[in-house]
C-alpha cells in the first residue's frame, strides 16, 4: 500500500523543512518525534491542506519550541538518573556488599539507551532551529511555508523508508495510528 503522510513545512535560519503532521503528535515518547524532522525537498508540495493533518501551521512553533525545551530537560535529566545509578551501584561494590551485577549493567545500558536517544533528538532540534540552549530561544524564527507529503510504500512488516521502518519496530502508539492512517489513505 501506498502511504502519503503529511507534513508541515517551515523555514529557520538553518533551512527549510518538514515536521511530520500526523505521526509526530502519536508517537510515545518525545525524543522520537524529533526523528520525523527532514529536509524540505525530500517532500512534495501541495497547495492545500492535506486530509490527516493534525498538526496546524499556526501552532507550528510553539511545537517546535516546546519540544526543544523537553529534550533539552530529558538530557539532562536522563544523565543525571543514570549517573546516580552509577554511584549508587559503586558504592555497594566497593563495599563489598553483593547486589546482582548483572541486574546493574543491563539498568546501565536501559538508561544509557535512553540518554542516547535524548540525547541524539536534542541534535536535531539544534541543527533544525539553529540554537544550543532555551535561553536563545527568542532568537529563533519558525516561518510555516504550507503543506507537503511524503509518499512510501508499506507492505505488512516491510517499510520503505527507514525511518519510518525503525519507529515503526521501537514505537506501538504509531504502529496503531499506521493503521488508521492507512484506512484515511484507501479511502
Amino acid at each position: 500500500m501506498r502511504l502519503r503522510v503529511p507534513y508541515v513545512l517551515f523555514e529557520t535560519r538553518t533551512g527549510m523543512y518538514g515536521v511530520d503532521a500526523y505521526f509526530s503528535l502519536r508517537v510515545e515518547k518525545p525524543e522520537r518525534r524529533a526523528t520525523l524532522i527532514r529536509k524540505a525537498e525530500d517532500l512534495q508540495r501541495l497547495e492545500v491542506r492535506p486530509q490527516g493533518a493534525l498538526l496546524e501551521e499556526d501552532s507550528l512553533g510553539n511545537y517546535l519550541t516546546s519540544l526543544f525545551v523537553t529534550l533539552y530537560d530529558l538530557s539532562g535529566e536522563r544523565f543525571n538518573e543514570r549517573a546516580h545509578h552509577m554511584r549508587r551501584w559503586n558504592i555497594w561494590r566497593i563495599i563489598g556488599i553483593p547486589t546482582g551485577h548483572q541486574r546493574h549493567v543491563d539498568r546501565d545500558e536501559e538508561l544509557a539507551k535512553k540518554n542516547r536517544e535524548a540525547l541524539l533528538a536534542l541534535a536535531i532540534m539544534r541543527k533544525v532551529l539553529g540554537i544550543k540552549s532555551p535561553a536563545e530561544l527568542g532568537e529563533t524564527v519558525v516561518k510555516p511555508m504550507g503543506y507537503a507529503v511524503l509518499e512510501f510504500e508499506v507492505d505488512g512488516r516491510e517499510v520503505s523508508d527507514p525511518v519510518y521502518r525503525e519507529l515503526f519496530k521501537i514505537d506501538s502508539n504509531a504502529g496503531m495510528a499506521l493503521q488508521w492512517l492507512g484506512r484515511e489513505n484507501m479511502e
